[in-house]
């Protein structure tokens, strides 16, 4: 049956446009929410309906101190570096001639005004003039005044910000399926990858919508309702049947060697079939026939048996040369089993010198009778919630499946109208005489290519600058991709539907019970496994010259600790500090050998304490250490960069383009520490590497994949460092306490990341005051995980959005 002649004209205009949509994000034009259709259901009246607030507009005024002060500040200290295409850090400044323009850059002047206050700009080592104190004085509070300093009192509105709409990625889409249909594959295996920004794929604004994609769902929703709706056919009836040729026959002479064969018992045995298939549970019937001699005075007895029991036995009458059919009935289950005939009363007359003989031409098998249905799978058993039958016709039987399905793949209640369409493809298929199950298919088919399906759809407020509180079955939607990358689950939709998810104790209970729930394993392999990067150890290719020990294994198992730790945290309600520091990590076998851990065998993962303090959360793990390599060495600057990215929260800026590399590691001359020191000679790197390389040289006793390692091109690892500010530290044990020290900056760091992940967008100036709120949260409440989620998810980000704006 096909579907795309009929598909778009009985979805109607609604999908249509949504797909068009699709298409212009693909295209990388502005596609906004608004643009894309709205719910086709009216959200009024639902529980947890839509509130309006109206946001206080940005100030649009202009400050003359910026033309008087600001502008010639960059002017004289900034620009020459920081200008065109070849802009240090590829930030350029010599755009910013107003302070109009310099508005539309927030997050930019954010990190002007704190590398200007802490000194790292302009670089002192540079021969240009320096500003003095009270010219960057008065910029840094410049800045802080009228660009990135946000009211976060409670009575000023709050702008929670917009996340544009978002396609299912690929993760969201099997999780989906699974749940949706009851599947275990994973069909979105061979869609195109999924785009990254902000660090994850899950981001609205990259997840655009390729051409090809729509081929592929619709190759998907064929291959995953063939698999969930494989009702089998019940088994038709069927008579087989086995000349002696294809017999068995103890004793062995009772078979004839002739080419012609023929089986005669002159003595007790059988004839049998090894392994015959019972198709399907229900009546048989075995059938033989044979021929005997009375001897004696009696005829053979013989005796059918099914899987070793005797089913029934038949005295033999029949003549040599007029063989007689006997029939037994017998019940069996499906499976193999042995079919025996079997001789039982062997006897011979010895003053005769005669011999009671058997003769076996043929075994027959017909059924099954009445099979006994096999059972539906949990597929069947999720989708078809109503079948006809018991005054129940077709028709109707379709509608409820069909509501059903439609309400949990679009994610809230759907509308009697689109029903009604997709009854009008059930009515199609049904008319070429396809079955119940069949006929529903195609129906399905529309709702898996639906933009209801494959988007998460949110209204937007009527008029732009406007916030709009989601409905509950949209906030449902947000906490389930959250947390399990799939969909709600039938309590979240009950509660949405009663509208008491967000009451405080029923959030917190439900963010607890998703927690612990098996599905939040996606909250480690789709955030953790971004955050981290573990995915990255997929395509590393570590020099097995240099690193010998490196193999597949061993990259799996740097990938399962790290998960493993993860989930531990989540599932125990552990603080988010263990991240920085633990006394405790998971091995198997393969790991505890790279870490020198003793007593450790085989695959599973078990949880162990650390014997020293050589590691300690996730920046001494094997598979932080590797992706932070290069193939033949260690990186001292990349993981620098990987501490300050994604623990600090303060990424530094691109590298310059034109510093030389540092020769092959066979040519190095001395350590690695001592070659980077042409860094740091350089001016236009010698700010950023301050704060880089003193981490990495932190983690130098750990080699280029994580092992533990005391000389370094034969000489002892110096693993000291100074950071700005003259903190220092010697070794991974110092780091990590250096690294506590400056909690407050990895919870909110943290808290960054996951409210990114959360909400499916980058995060903006103005929304330091969630930010704020979510981290002090945590603290108070002694930095337990779900602390940190339920605040992220109580956050105004989270569960409101504002409309297009109208700059």
């Amino acid at each position: 049956m096909v579907l795309r002649p009929v598909l778009l004209a009985l979805l109607g205009t609604a999908t249509a446009a949504s797909l068009a949509a699709g298409l212009l994000l693909a295209r990388g034009e502005q596609a906004s929410a608004t643009a894309a259709p709205s719910s086709p259901i009216p959200l009024d009246g639902l529980a947890g309906a839509e509130t309006f607030v109206r946001a206080a507009p940005p100030a649009q005024a202009e400050d003359p101190a910026f033309k008087d002060k600001v502008l010639p500040f960059l002017q004289k200290y900034c620009v020459d570096c920081h200008k065109g295409e070849k802009a240090k850090g590829g930030l350029a400044l010599d755009g910013y001639v107003s302070e109009a323009a310099a508005r539309k850059d927030r997050k930019n002047w954010s990190a002007i005004q704190h590398t200007i206050s802490s000194g790292e700009m302009p670089p002192k080592a540079s021969k240009k003039p320096q500003p003095t104190k009270e010219e960057k004085e008065f910029v840094v509070e410049w800045i802080a005044s009228s660009l990135t300093r946000v009211n976060c009192s409670p009575d000023v509105p709050k702008d929670p910000g917009r996340v544009t709409i978002r396609r299912l990625n690929r993760a969201e889409y099997n999780n989906t399926i699974r749940d949706l249909c009851g599947v275990d594959f994973k069909p979105a295996e061979e869609f195109p990858s999924d785009d990254v920004g902000y660090g994850f794929d899950n981001i609205g604004d990259v997840l655009s919508f390729q051409p090809i994609l729509l081929e592929k769902y619709l190759a998907a929703a064929e291959k995953i309702l063939g698999t969930a709706l494989n009702v089998p056919e019940p088994p038709k009836s069927a008579k087989q049947t086995y000349r002696p040729q294809n017999i068995l026959a103890t004793p062995r002479d009772a078979k004839s060697k002739d080419p012609g064969v023929k089986i005669v018992f002159k003595s007790e045995g059988q004839g049998f079939l090894e392994k015959f298939n019972f198709s399907a549970e229900g009546e048989y019937l075995v059938r033989f026939r044979g021929w005997g001699s009375n001897v004696g005075g009696a005829h053979p007895k013989v005796t059918v048996r099914v899987g070793g029991e005797d089913v029934k036995t038949f005295t033999v009458d029949g003549e040599p040369g007029k063989a007689k059919t006997y029939e037994a009935s017998v019940k069996v289950r499906a499976g193999e089993k042995r079919v025996a005939v079997a001789f039982t009363n062997g006897f011979e007359d010895k003053n005769e010198k005669k011999v009671r003989e058997f003769g076996l031409e043929l075994i027959e098998i017909e059924g099954p009778f009445n099979p006994v249905p096999p059972p539906d799978s949990a597929s069947v058993k999720q989708l078809l919630i109503a079948r006809p039958g018991a005054g129940v016709d077709a028709r109707a039987a379709a509608e409820t499946v069909l509501t059903n399905f439609a309400r949990r793949a679009y994610r809230r209640p759907v509308k009697p109208d689109e029903v009604a369409r997709l009854l009008k493809l059930f009515d199609l298929a049904t008319k070429q005489g396809e079955p119940f199950h069949v006929a529903l298919k195609l129906p399905m088919k529309a709702v898996l290519v639906s933009p209801h399906f494959l988007y998460r759809i949110e209204d937007d407020p009527k008029n732009a600058n406007d916030v709009r509180t989601l409905n509950d079955f949209e906030f449902a939607t947000r906490l389930s991709y959250f947390l399990w990358s799939s969909m709600p689950d039938e309590e979240l939709f009950k509660l949405a539907a009663k509208g008491e998810l967000r009451k405080p104790a029923t959030l917190e209970s439900q963010v607890k019970r998703m927690l612990t729930d098996p599905k939040a394993k996606a909250l480690s392999e789709n955030f953790a496994g971004q955050w981290l990067q573990l995915r990255n150890l997929k395509t590393l290719a570590p020099d097995k010259g240099f690193f010998p020990g490196w193999d597949d294994q061993l990259r799996n198992a740097m990938v399962g600790e790290a998960e493993a730790f993860f989930e531990y945290v989540v599932r125990n309600d552990r603080p988010v500090l263990d991240f920085l520091d633990a006394d405790y990590t998971f091995v198997n076998g393969r790991l505890a050998e790279h870490y020198g851990l003793k007593d450790v065998k085989g695959a599973e993962f078990r949880k162990v304490t650390l014997p020293d303090v050589r590691r300690g959360g996730i920046i001494t793990m094997a598979s932080t250490l590797t992706v932070t390599s290069n193939p033949t060495r260690t990186s001292p600057v990349k993981r620098g960069k990987w501490i300050l990215e994604n623990v600090l929260g303060t990424p530094p800026p691109p590298a310059a383009p034109d510093v030389p590399e540092l020769p092959p590691t066979g040519q190095l001359k001395g350590t690695l520490r001592e070659q980077m020191e042409q860094h740091r000679a350089n001016p236009s790197c010698a700010t950023c590497h301050a704060k880089l390389d003193p981490l990495g040289f932190g983690l130098e006793n750990f080699d280029g994949i994580g092992g533990w390692r005391a000389l370094d091109n034969k000489k002892p690892v110096d693993a000291s460092g100074e950071l700005p500010g003259g903190l220092k530290f010697n070794g991974p044990a110092e780091l990590r306490k250096v690294l506590l020290g400056k909690a407050d900056q990895f919870r909110t760091c943290f808290a960054e990341k996951l409210l990114t992940f959360g909400l499916g967008r980058g995060l903006e100036y103005y929304d330091k005051c969630a930010l704020d709120e979510i981290t002090k949260a945590s603290k108070e409440n002694g930095d337990k995980f779900s602390a940190l989620v339920l605040a992220v998810v109580k956050s105004d980000p989270f569960q409101k959005r504002k409309g297009k704006r109208s700059e």
